[in-house]
C-alpha cells in the first residue's frame, strides 16, 4: 500500500505489477482506491499498469471493483492522450466485452476514430512496426469490433469502410 501511494514512479509501477500478479480476492478492498487514484498518476506507464490492475482487481473481487465502475473507468482511458495507456486499455475492453458487449456497443465509433488515426499515422513513428503503424493496436481493434458487431447489422454497418481500408493497406504493403 505505502509504495501504490509513492511518488516514486519506479515504486509505484512495481507495486501495480504486485497487485496484478500476486494478491488475492480477499486484498482487493485494501488497495482498489489506491489502484484509481493511480489512473489520474502523470507518468504513462503508471496509468498503463493501473489499467490493468484495475481489471484484475474486477476479476479477482467483482463486488468490490463492480463492472460499472470498471467500465467508467475503461471508457475515460479509452480517450488517454498516450497510446500506450490506450492500448493497454483496448485489452481490458476486448475482455469485457466477450463476457457482455452491451456496455460497450455505443463505443464502435469512437473505436472507428482511433482506427482511422492508427491508419492515417497519426500516432507517433515509434508504434510503427516495419512501417505498419500500430499493428497490434490495429488487431485489437479489429477484434473488439468483431466481438461488438457480431449479430448486429446496425453496428456493423459503420465499420466496413475502416476495416476494408486496414486490410488494403496492409495488403499494399505487402504483409
Amino acid at each position: 500500500q505505502r509504495d501504490l501511494i509513492s511518488s516514486n514512479l519506479l515504486e509505484s509501477g512495481g507495486a501495480l505489477l504486485a497487485v496484478t500478479s500476486l494478491i488475492t480476492s480477499d486484498l482487493v478492498g485494501t488497495v482498489s482506491a489506491q489502484v484509481i487514484g493511480l489512473l489520474e498518476h502523470s507518468a504513462e506507464t503508471v496509468r498503463k499498469k493501473a489499467i490493468i490492475a484495475l481489471h484484475r482487481l474486477h476479476q479477482l473481487s467483482p463486488d468490490i471493483v463492480t463492472s460499472q465502475e470498471l467500465i467508467e473507468k475503461v471508457r475515460r482511458m479509452l480517450c488517454d492522450r498516450d497510446p500506450a495507456v490506450m492500448g493497454a486499455t483496448l485489452n481490458v475492453i476486448e475482455a469485457m466485452a466477450r463476457v457482455d458487449v452491451q456496455p460497450f456497443k455505443d463505443l464502435v465509433s469512437s473505436l472507428i476514430s482511433i482506427l482511422k488515426q492508427i491508419c492515417e499515422r497519426r500516432l507517433p513513428s515509434e508504434y510503427d512496426y516495419h512501417r505498419i503503424p500500430a499493428p497490434w493496436m490495429q488487431m485489437k481493434i479489429v477484434r473488439i469490433l468483431s466481438v461488438v458487431g457480431k449479430n448486429d447489422s446496425q453496428c456493423s454497418e459503420g465499420m466496413y469502410e475502416i476495416v476494408g481500408d486496414c486490410l488494403r493497406k496492409a495488403d499494399e504493403a505487402g504483409i
